[in-house]
């Protein structure tokens, strides 16, 4: 995931986090309840919309922060999750996540980066005159036999 891309989730998450501060902001069965309460995918719809941020890093960080690998966000939200603790340990898992992304896109960089440098070590210097380069006998091309 691009470092933007990361920023950005990490941007989203951040807002998620101050909106579930308290119970009254967190619903079970609709994304929104009409006085401010979302699920996790309606305040995730709804901030995302509101500051013009990408949904997509964070729900793909979110999902990876699930408890069960593959469980849905929506389901759960209605049916797995017990607490706004647990849905808020959720998000800062997502959050961390984030950070752990960022961290090994930093190390694949410094490794693609040393990697270049060793073969431009083992690369023979250019030469100076195309003399050098030349073959020294002509060119004779073969008969091939029909």
């Amino acid at each position: 995931m691009p470092k933007a891309k990361i920023v950005q989730a990490v941007q989203l998450l951040d807002l998620m986090l101050e909106h579930f501060a308290d119970d009254g902001h967190w619903t079970h069965g609709r994304y929104d309840d009409g006085n401010g309460g979302h699920c996790l995918v309606g305040a995730l719809l709804h901030l995302s919309r509101k500051h013009r941020l990408p949904r997509a890093p964070a729900i793909a960080l979110l999902q990876d922060a699930m408890p069960r690998p593959g469980l849905p966000l929506v389901h759960f939200n209605d049916t797995c999750c017990g607490s706004l603790a647990e849905l808020r340990s959720v998000i800062l898992k997502a959050r961390s996540l984030a950070h752990d992304h960022a961290e090994q896109d930093r190390a694949a960089a410094a490794v693609r980066m040393w990697l270049f440098a060793k073969i431009e070590k083992k690369r023979p210097a250019p030469s100076a005159d195309i003399a050098d380069t030349a073959p020294d006998e002509p060119f004779v091309p073969e008969r091939l036999a029909a």
